[in-house]
């Protein structure tokens, strides 16, 4: 049979030609979210019935609305598979299709079966997104089961992940727990492949209040470096829809998408929400804000939100609201603007939710925009993402789990305790991290106006903060944007107490950019700071002691870029 899908990009042909030169029974591929898994995955099905070497392929994916569009991209390459057959069926009928696709829980639920069907025809099995084969201890060793009789079995991934308490069957795992992939395409080389987009990410601080179990109020601005307790109720403040404050940042989110819609009309945004109730609430805001009621999915799994899902996806509607993220793997293109309002913040979900933003249509050139609290944990997921576009690395060469805190079932979030939030501040832009370079609120306004001084498209507002940055220059980046650019004695006139605050912002803003740079804590970046002070902290320094920090600090940066 001739193969009738797409063209295969220049990755997918490099991990088509080492899977078949592996001649093995199991490969693992890592691909980005976004990069074109399945149709490498359906491209490697072709080769094998054409050549034989099996009569059957069966897809096992996480969750039901993945089932028909496997199914969908399958019957494009000429592989008909049966996304609707269930246990209680047997198996699908051979005369029709070539294979099946199944759920993760369908396995789980009767392995045997599905044993029978491997021993039965050889079978090609792949394994979409297999880390959720380690969701359930149950569901790894029914994989094991069903499967082991299988021919071939390929394994895919968008981003690496661990063995944790389940280790998943037909994977190698390295001393370190992580699993090794046979060939792995990271997002770095997406973003210079033209295959995926890249990221602005937009972070918003603000002060919140809250109380605690005790009956005791505290407050904390949410790019404080705090301790975890104190980090998760800040977060949870700001999220709480009766503080006010998410209002406010779906109203910068929406801006965002407005703006954009002028450039790409069909362009969607997606709010990822921690709980139903949240979601519901933030629809309500949207609508209040838009006019026009978003889309609200609160289960993956049931068939109002399948079909609430590809309806979105074919529509031309503004936003789309979900608990925690629209399944690994669902293709909806046109999302290009999103807004992270959920606790969960591990490496691996926070990538799988970036990766609902990157797929890049041709000819598309603006970057998708994520808002997002302005907390430490996220920021340095982002600075993450962005380093590895700065340096093309791959995706299993980075191991970066800097929080404290153990992972349970590879899912880690905040921990609640018993509090009330109480009020916040109105969101107020913290930074913008793009392009492996972090830009001050003053950047980013400054590029803002001359965006729509001179009516540029807001896909130029990355190039133009970049300018903004290199006139202004960065130990000058925190100016007001009134002032004009200062001359040699810019520090004349200026009070002793303004002038040492400045100084400290700009010690403080260069230490979380080493920090970014050089994969190092916070903390470890300002304690060799304050010894080149000669201080114990920052706030002891004076006006002098500051420039000096300043001054090493620069030296710093420069040697490590």
């Amino acid at each position: 049979m001739g193969w009738t899908g797409p063209s295969l990009r220049g990755w997918q042909r490099e991990a088509l030609d080492a899977y078949l030169g592996s001649n093995s029974g199991d490969f693992l591929t890592v691909a980005t979210p976004g990069a074109g898994k399945t149709t490498f995955a359906l491209r490697v099905a072709h080769e094998l019935l054409t050549a034989g070497v099996i009569t059957r392929v069966i897809v096992v994916v996480p969750t039901e609305h993945l089932k028909v569009q496997w199914a969908d991209n399958a019957h494009k390459c000429g592989i008909a598979l049966d996304p609707s057959t269930k246990n209680a069926d047997g198996l699908e009928n051979p005369s029709d299709y070539k294979g099946a696709v199944l759920t993760y829980a369908q396995v789980a639920s009767t392995p045997d079966l599905h044993r029978l069907g491997c021993g039965q025809r050889p079978t090609l099995v792949i394994l979409d997104e297999i880390h959720h084969a380690g969701d359930e201890k149950a569901w790894g060793a029914a994989v094991q089961t069903a499967f082991g009789p299988a021919r071939r079995r390929l394994a895919m991934s968008g981003t690496p992940f661990r063995s944790d308490n389940n280790p998943i069957p037909f994977v190698q795992y390295g001393e370190d727990g992580k699993s090794q992939a046979d060939y792995s395409y990271g997002y770095g080389r997406a973003i210079r492949d033209g295959v995926c987009r890249q990221v602005d990410f937009h972070f918003y601080d603000g002060e919140m209040k809250w109380q605690g179990s005790d009956h005791v109020t505290s407050s904390a601005n949410l790019s404080a470096e705090l301790q975890r307790s104190d980090a998760s109720a800040a977060l949870e403040t700001a999220l709480d829809p009766g503080t006010g404050w998410m209002r406010k940042l779906l109203g910068h989110a929406d801006n965002a998408l407005r703006q954009l819609r002028t450039e790409v009309p069909k362009a969607g945004g997606l709010v990822i929400a921690y709980r139903g109730s949240q979601a519901r609430a933030y629809a309500q805001m949207l609508f209040e804000i838009t006019g026009e009621r978003p889309t609200v999915v609160l289960s993956e799994d049931g068939p109002e939100a399948n079909a609430g899902i590809e309806a979105f996806a074919q529509s031309t509607a503004r936003w789309l609201v979900a608990v925690r993220m629209v399944s690994e793997g669902v293709d909806v293109p046109r999302l290009a603007v999103g807004v992270y309002a959920t606790q969960t913040k591990t490496e691996m979900f926070f990538r799988q939710a970036v990766g609902r933003f990157v797929r890049r249509k041709k000819d598309e050139e603006h970057p998708a925009l994520i808002f997002a609290p302005a907390i430490a944990p996220l920021r340095v997921l982002a600075a993450q993402v962005e380093k590895e576009i700065q340096h093309e690395l791959k995706l299993e060469e980075e191991e970066f789990e800097k929080e404290q805190g153990e992972e349970s079932n590879g899912q880690q979030t905040f921990e609640l305790f018993a509090r009330i939030p109480i009020a916040a501040s109105e969101p107020t832009f913290d930074r913008a991290i793009h392009g492996g370079e972090e830009y001050t609120p003053e950047e980013h306004e400054y590029a803002q106006r001359i965006l729509q001084q001179y009516s540029f498209p807001s896909s130029a507002l990355p190039s133009l903060r970049q300018m903004v940055r290199e006139q202004l220059g960065v130990p000058q980046a925190r100016v007001t944007i009134e002032t004009p650019a200062p001359a040699k004695d810019a520090n004349a006139g200026t009070p002793a107490f303004r002038l040492r605050k400045l100084k400290r912002d700009e010690v403080s803003r260069l230490a979380r950019r080493i920090s970014i740079v050089a994969g190092l804590e916070h903390a470890v970046v300002q304690g060799r700071i304050n010894e080149a002070m000669g201080v114990r902290k920052r706030a002891d320094a004076s006006i002098k002691q500051l420039e000096t920090g300043a001054a090493f600090a620069h030296r710093w940066l420069k040697e490590i870029t």
